[in-house]
């Protein structure tokens, strides 16, 4: 192995274990969105998130970051996403047009990450609008995406969890 490939796996793995060092140290609901947020934005270069529930088919907006909630109350607002894919625990990546920017337009990526716990998909985190500089995403980033995905969802959604953060906090 060369030098800069020891050096990128470093870089990569080190990614990786910030983000599992900060979900590890959430405590409650408000904090492991906060830590979502720092996760996406920091290590992913997303800029603009939404987290949505959904129940019997039926999604709604729980919390966003950098997006227009009016605009994106659901999920059904975002063209190309297929909710049965991401209930089954596949993410998706659809590519949308990008808006005009001066004289060039850009396309851009939309990823549609389930929210698991015990095997069923609570929620999705869709990420929206990557950084200028970002321009796809590579191995150590789909890894970022698993971890999301399957270790979030009791932090987030499981009324046992919340009830013990509140003692520790109390």
């Amino acid at each position: 192995m060369t030098t800069a490939t020891s050096k990128v796996r470093e870089w990569h793995d080190a990614r990786l274990e910030a983000a599992q060092q900060r979900l590890r140290e959430s405590s409650g609901q408000t904090d492991t969105l906060e830590a979502l947020r720092e996760i996406v934005t920091g290590l992913l270069g997303c800029e603009q998130i939404g987290l949505f529930t959904v129940d019997h088919g039926k999604s709604r907006l729980f919390w966003s970051f950098g997006i227009d909630a009016q605009h994106h109350e659901t999920l059904e607002s975002f063209p190309g996403f297929v909710l049965e894919h991401v209930m089954q625990g596949e993410f998706q990546l659809v590519e949308a047009a990008g808006r005009q920017r001066g004289n060039d337009s850009s396309r851009s990526l939309q990823v549609f990450l389930p929210i698991r716990m015990d095997g069923r998909t609570l929620a999705v985190l869709v990420m929206v609008k990557l950084l200028p500089q970002k321009i796809g995403f590579d191995e150590s980033d789909f890894q970022l995406f698993n971890l999301i995905s399957n270790k979030t969802g009791r932090a987030l959604f499981d009324s046992d969890s919340h009830a013990r953060a509140a003692r520790k906090d109390g």
